[in-house]
């Protein structure tokens, strides 16, 4: 189904600029992904795809009958993707204005949707999954706007009971282990069950693998060097590909925080696409933008340190 924008009540755009509007966005290609933080990446998902695309354009409709022209677009783009066959993902909570308990809950349950998509879910429940993703792009922009906290709420409790039902087949309930008499185990064998566990606790002990990369003065460009970097932090993420990698980005003083706090965004942007190319799946990577507040070299404001201009990627268990 395609979801048509009908809108017509004051404040619109004209007929004509939608029109035209339209035409651009047909001729660009998929959905102008990036409108919305995505990416024209095919989905594997046909059925939960059509499970998107009728609640994104619920919510596309819901922002049209409060007026706000802005996220009914937004909604509608996402809506307009998952028709087409792309990849959409749930809203990340790094592009936010939030609180610090908002921001907290909001990156907790973002990691929950992703972990859900990389367990194969989307085509193996699909409607409780749609209805997660949904609500939780309804409770992020509403808590965002703060105008309706009723429906942010309401949003927040559907998104609670969907995972309700998702969460345990992600991180089912270990089963209890039986106790039982064992011999003692020869030092001077090697092939014993608790020798043959070792290898996976030293790769789980190795983690988390760190890795930094620097740009320069207002740029997000990556340079040779970080092209090398970004190499070896591909290579460490394929060899522990149930991990999770945070990209946090990092700026010096010069600028406001705004400017900084966008410049970050840009600089994760770029490595997480640099990632994605190298063959590590997106649903892995947490993008953080930072900005200026956290300085591996303080310095005072205005002040120019190519050491601060950096992004700094973790691979490790749990984010």
């Amino acid at each position: 189904m395609r979801h048509e924008r009908t809108t017509s009540s004051p404040g619109r755009l004209p007929t004509l600029a939608i029109a035209l509007f339209a035409a651009i966005f047909v001729a660009t290609g998929p959905g102008l992904a990036a409108s919305w933080g995505g990416s024209p990446i095919p989905s594997p998902y046909a059925t939960y795809d059509s499970a998107l695309t009728k609640r994104y354009a619920a919510l596309s409709d819901m922002e049209s009958a409060d007026g706000d022209s802005s996220d009914e677009w937004h909604f509608w783009y996402k809506s307009r993707d998952a028709d087409g066959g792309y990849l959409v993902l749930p809203e990340d909570p790094a592009h936010r204005e939030l609180t610090e308990s908002d921001r907290a809950y909001a990156r907790q349950a973002y990691r929950r949707l992703l972990r859900a998509y990389s367990s194969g879910m989307p085509a193996t429940r699909t409607a409780p999954l749609a209805d997660a993703q949904a609500n939780f792009d309804c409770w992020l922009n509403d808590t965002e706007e703060g105008r309706n906290p009723a429906r942010a709420d309401a949003c927040r409790q559907r998104l609670e009971d969907s995972m309700a039902i998702i969460d345990p087949q992600i991180w089912p309930a270990p089963a209890p282990k039986p106790v039982k008499q064992v011999a003692a185990i020869d030092a001077t064998v090697t092939d014993t069950p608790a020798r043959q566990a070792q290898p996976q606790r030293v790769a789980a002990a190795a983690l988390p693998v760190r890795h930094l990369l620097f740009f320069r003065l207002n740029s997000a460009e990556l340079t040779p060097e970080a092209l090398e970097v970004l190499d070896s932090a591909a290579r460490d993420a394929a060899a522990f590909p149930a991990a999770d990698i945070r990209v946090a980005g990092f700026t010096d003083r010069t600028g406001d925080d705004e400017y900084n706090r966008k410049l970050s965004l840009r600089r994760t942007a770029a490595v997480s696409r640099a990632l994605r190319a190298r063959g590590i799946d997106v649903i892995r990577v947490d993008e953080v933008a930072i900005g200026e507040s956290t300085q591996a070299y303080p310095t005072a404001d205005n002040v120019a340190e190519p050491r601060n201009r950096r992004v700094e990627i973790e691979i490790g268990l749990g984010y």
